[in-house]
């Protein structure tokens, strides 16, 4: 997945499309030139945004803010939103290219769900992905904002002087999250109580090692670069302001922990049945009922269930049930690195040289190839209990870092070599970072910025397990039937992730009843399926948007080749999507089927 909440490369239109469309109607420029003043605005209440888009003197000053996640911040988000569908609405739709149509689309989907979830309790990012609970175990600045200080490039007075202001800035936001989660309190929204112990753990720690997840960094950077007193300063901030709003908001969890309760579902708050089918639409960008989605992930669940099946036995894997073989293949010393550093080291190599030698095989089924600006790590040791198994962050726009694919290596027995190049294919190519590249390539310099403005959780996600069939198909485990056991079980898994999102928050399956479920009929390590089952909490919906991307992407390639015949490339049908970029499904089903 990529990480959290970042900005979202946006749907966008293919020159293709534009070539059908002829000369652009006038009606093309108005909706241009009003995309563009909602990207203005938005970069201007999102500073996080900014700097990570722009390189002129907005995106510099960006650099010394963090967003606002106070009820005052989001209230003005909700009302930006609610502003740009009705100004959006006054566009003349049919007047449109049909290129221009796709960008309407799918700034009429984002725009929907800014205002329809973001006017509900907890909070929704960039990526569309709602969640009801402002801070926890995977959101939060807390959360977020080490990641980003660690890697602060500090090089001048003025970089110095943004990272210093940030800093001093994630005390205010971490007190506006603490005056929000106070706010849904009183609403009857509170976390489950194993997911408050979990978050407050995760901050406790975070306290704990303040210094080195904060500040270490920078100051060694900053001393490097010959710039005097960012020590004292970071540490007058860290002390002053960071700690205590650290202990207020701890103190704010830990004040509804007695109280709170263990079901796992958001069907026990306030009208949480509806939060529950507006998440799953804007995560899966279909409107499909909680129950049909329920039938959807058990169908293929089974299905893949069968295929996996028949690889096991071709390799000599045939006793007990699909659930039991694949424990035994996760314990199998022939897969596994021992769990220390040296063994941590080991994986990442694995993974780094699996990287590079597919490069070679991407020609198979893509025109243009993604640079080899990327590496893999290990995700931070102050969040690693509480962060998924891996994500991806993307160049930033100054291209002062590669992509990142950061794996959570808390304990290597979860990642047995069989499982690691599917890994890398999601998040990595031909995945997330592929799919990254080839659309800020297609964007270039003169693509305007609005383009950048939203992601689709089902579009992004969708790709990246698309892209482990792809690995499949262009050869990727070429002598390694144990890999591509690997790649069917992941998709296995996307499967049985609507399996129990759905059964957790439609259903009303308790916390041990999804956990179980995932141990005993996906096969999943139980500490992995418990770091899972308890994501799927706090991220309700999210765990549906990867399959049914996946489902949709397939569906609509054969919908092409169907209709193309022998005409039909791959590379130019993958070039097509990937060049658009991020879209609600549905808009990518009539475009390019």
């Amino acid at each position: 997945m990529p990480h959290r909440r970042n900005v979202l490369l946006g749907a966008g239109a293919l020159a293709a499309l534009a070539g059908r469309a002829g000369a652009a109607p006038p009606d093309d420029a108005a909706l241009t030139a009003l995309l563009s003043r909602h990207m203005d605005e938005y970069l201007a209440i999102s500073p996080e945004a900014a700097a990570s888009l722009l390189t002129d003197a907005r995106g510099k000053a960006a650099r010394s803010k963090l967003n606002d996640r106070s009820p005052g911040g989001k209230a003005a988000d909700v009302a930006a939103a609610r502003r740009w569908r009705a100004e959006l609405k006054r566009i003349d739709r049919q007047a449109l290219s049909s290129a221009r149509q796709v960008d309407y689309d799918s700034a009429a989907f984002a725009y929907e769900m800014l205002d329809e979830v973001g006017s509900r309790y907890g909070f929704q990012d960039h990526a569309l992905r709602p969640g009801p609970y402002l801070v926890n175990q995977m959101a939060g600045a807390y959360y977020w904002q080490p990641q980003d200080f660690a890697r602060e490039p500090i090089a001048s007075r003025d970089d110095a002087e943004a990272y210093l202001s940030r800093l001093d800035d994630f005390a205010r936001v971490l007190d506006g999250e603490t005056a929000g989660i106070k706010a849904d309190a009183a609403a009857g929204v509170v976390p489950p109580d194993f997911i408050i112990d979990r978050t407050v753990g995760q901050l406790v720690d975070l306290r704990s090692n303040a210094s080195a997840a904060l500040t270490d960094g920078p100051v060694a950077r900053a001393e490097a670069a010959g710039l005097p007193g960012v020590a004292l300063a970071a540490r007058e901030i860290l002390d002053g302001r960071v700690m205590p709003a650290l202990n207020r908001q701890i103190a704010a969890l830990r004040s509804y922990r007695a109280n709170a309760s263990s079901e796992a579902g958001v069907w026990r708050l306030p009208d949480g049945e509806a939060w529950y089918a507006l998440a799953l639409r804007s995560n899966t960008t279909i409107a499909t009922p909680p129950e049909e989605m329920h039938r959807i992930g058990l169908d293929t669940f089974q299905a893949l269930k069968a295929e996996l099946d028949g690889l096991l036995r071709a390799q000599g894997l045939t006793g007990g049930a699909v659930a039991e073989r694949i424990k035994a293949l996760d314990h199998d010393p022939r897969f596994l690195k021992p769990n220390t550093d040296a063994g941590r080291a080991e994986i990442l190599k694995f993974s780094r040289d699996h990287l590079a030698g597919l490069h070679a095989k991407l020609p198979r089924a893509f025109r243009t190839l993604p640079d080899r600006d990327i590496t893999v790590d290990r995700i931070p040791v102050a969040i690693e209990a509480g962060a998924p198994g891996a994500y991806y962050d993307g160049p930033p726009a100054d291209g002062s870092r590669p992509g990142v694919i950061s794996i959570n290596l808390k304990d290597t027995a979860e990642w047995p070599t069989w499982r690691l190049k599917t890994l890398i294919h999601h998040e990595g190519d031909p995945g997330h970072h592929l799919q990254n590249a080839v659309f800020v390539r297609a964007a270039g310099p003169d693509m305007p910025l609005y383009k950048h403005f939203a992601q689709f959780s089902s579009y992004v996600e969708g790709w990246a397990l698309y892209a482990e069939q792809v690995a499949v198909e262009i050869g990727a485990y070429e002598n390694d039937p144990f890999g591509q056991i690997g790649a069917v079980q992941s998709a296995l898994f996307r499967a049985a992730r609507i399996v129990v999102d759905t059964g957790i928050h439609h259903k009303r399956w308790s916390r041990a009843e999804a956990t179980r479920w995932m141990v005993e009929e996906a096969g999943e390590q139980p500490v992995s399926a418990q770091r899972e089952i308890d994501r799927y909490c706090v991220y309700p919906g999210q765990a549906c948007a990867f399959m049914v991307g996946r489902l949709e992407l397939m569906r609509t390639r054969a919908a092409a080749k169907q209709r193309q015949g022998k005409a039909f490339d791959v590379r130019d049908w993958h070039e097509a999507v990937l060049r658009a970029g991020p879209m609600p499904m549905e808009v990518l089903a009539r475009t390019m089927g």
